[in-house]
């Protein structure tokens, strides 16, 4: 057990001991006496390794060699990134006047490696403004701080 670990077992153990004193304690003046010495046994105990981890510094121990990797949670994780980016990049483009595009992300973490933008469900209607492609990626590629290349576009 790494001493981190000894020192709050401790302090746990204190705790339940200082509890269950209280409880058998007697009313008047002496419980206070009491109470009071058991409070400086528990500040020595809380107190007592300070010096050394000031001197020898803090080691947790903590064992490098049973981590793994949970690779479905992170590939979950990224595919939920995706599409709120997704949703928040056709959020951003109907602000700014281009409706049913759809956006398609592939995240790495936080970061953005590639946007899809698909115009198949978007058309022009009546006397509609032309759709310019151009301007979509590059609005995306801005908004999401990446290069123009990283955004496809297709439909």
């Amino acid at each position: 057990m790494s001493s981190f670990a000894a020192w709050g077992m401790s302090v746990l153990g204190i705790a339940i001991v200082m509890t269950v004193a209280e409880m058998l304690l007697p009313h008047g003046k002496m419980r206070n006496v009491i109470r009071s010495v058991c409070a400086v046994i528990s500040l020595l105990v809380i107190v007592t390794p300070i010096p050394g981890l000031i001197k020898n510094g803090v080691n947790f121990d903590f064992p490098t060699d049973n981590v793994q990797i949970d690779t479905d949670y992170i590939n979950f994780i990224n595919e939920q990134n995706g599409e709120l980016y997704a949703r928040s990049a056709e959020a951003y483009l109907k602000e700014k006047g281009y409706e049913r595009i759809t956006v398609s992300v592939v995240a790495d973490g936080l970061d953005i490696k590639s946007v899809t933008v698909n115009f198949s469900d978007s058309s022009i209607t009546g006397n509609g403004a032309h759709i310019n492609k151009n301007e979509i990626t590059n609005l995306l590629a801005e908004y999401f701080g990446i290069q123009k290349e990283a955004v496809m576009a297709y439909g």
